[in-house]
């Protein structure tokens, strides 16, 4: 795929530390690290220096930078910690970037635990942002299921959703409106926009639906085992995800 998207500074997040899988950014998915795909797929469309991954791991560093990314400077320990915000590690890299005099139209958040996103869903994202100049952002949404009609605040009956089913004649899917929440896979921004507004989402963000063998976010060992699934039935095709040869 040509390298059309060189006005986009990539950030790639990956901290060390993590509790629920140990070393999940690096630990090996299909014999490559996590964070491999990530930095895979960015370089599929970028330049090697637009690529950059942000850590506070020496370790994470020289993985990243034999996958091929940038590793322009090392997280500090605030923005280190369970509680650091996502938002405030992207500002940081924004403004080394500029205070560096570098400059970008956009800026694009590829976070490791959303593995498998196709190249051609991030041109058509991108292209959708470009060529509407009144949105600040995209991100990457999957379909929600079950539905929300189906949801209820934890209580010890099921009294809110008795309530909706008792009104409801029809329960097809086809009955109900589509509904949408972000699924991890991108979040790309205005440079402009996300300076004034420290986020990826206003009221003008655009939403874009990946397809569902793309939607996975690996949070759990148990997401673990259903990526190494996706790929070992060839669910996902990784030919679309990087450039490989």
């Amino acid at each position: 795929m040509k390298k059309i998207m060189e006005d986009i500074l990539w950030l790639i997040p990956a901290r060390s530390g993590s509790k629920s899988i140990k070393n999940k950014n690096i630990k090996l998915l299909n014999s490559k690290p996590l964070i491999d795909y990530r930095i895979q797929t960015a370089l599929s469309l970028s330049k090697k220096n637009h690529v950059w991954v942000s850590t506070d791991s020496q370790l994470y560093a020289d993985i990243a930078i034999k996958s091929g990314a940038t590793i322009p400077f090392f997280r500090p320990a605030f923005l280190s910690t369970d509680n650091a915000s996502s938002m405030d590690v992207v500002l940081h890299a924004m403004d080394y970037a500029e205070t560096s005099r570098l400059k970008f139209d956009l800026i694009c958040l590829l976070e490791p635990t959303s593995p498998f996103v196709y190249l051609e869903d991030i041109v058509k994202a991108y292209n959708i942002l470009k060529q509407d100049l009144s949105a600040d952002s995209i991100v990457a949404v999957k379909e929600t299921r079950p539905n929300t009609f189906f949801i209820q605040d934890d209580n010890k009956y099921l009294d809110e959703l008795a309530e909706r089913l008792e009104k409801r004649i029809k329960l097809g899917r086809q009955e109900f409106k589509r509904q949408v929440t972000p699924s991890g896979g991108f979040y790309m921004s205005r440079w402009a926009s996300f300076i004034r507004n420290k986020t990826f989402y206003t009221k003008k963000t655009l939403g874009y639906l990946v397809p569902e063998e793309c939607s996975l976010e690996i949070d759990e060992p148990l997401d673990w085992k259903l990526a190494e699934f996706l790929i070992s039935e060839e669910i996902v095709d990784i030919s679309k995800i990087m450039n490989v040869k």
